[in-house]
């Protein structure tokens, strides 16, 4: 069985460009728990949020943003879902296919 990774690209306004950017299960954790201390809409219901939360919490894991939330919702320019990655979950190190 395969598992698809949301794979983002992200514009920032300052012209930094993030391409091919993978989710990770962290990233929708941390969407998760933001969404039910916020109390926002589901990810259905609000795709537009998802996909941003998605980039800037993929970002903040991978160290290229520091800043807080609000502070990306201000420095994002464009947050696109660019695809998916396809992952075998039998494959012991996905990340590195």
């Amino acid at each position: 069985m395969a598992v698809s990774r949301i794979v983002v690209d992200i514009a920032m306004l300052d012209g930094t460009e993030h391409h091919g950017i993978e989710t990770t299960v962290a990233d929708q954790m941390a969407y998760a728990r933001t969404r039910r201390t916020h109390n926002w809409d589901t990810p259905q219901d609000d795709p537009l949020t998802f996909l941003n939360f998605l980039g800037y919490a993929a970002l903040r894991r991978l160290g290229l943003f520091p800043g807080s939330w609000d502070e990306f919702v201000t420095a994002a320019a464009a947050v696109s879902e660019a695809g998916q990655h396809v992952v075998d979950p039998t494959n012991p190190a996905p990340s590195n296919d």
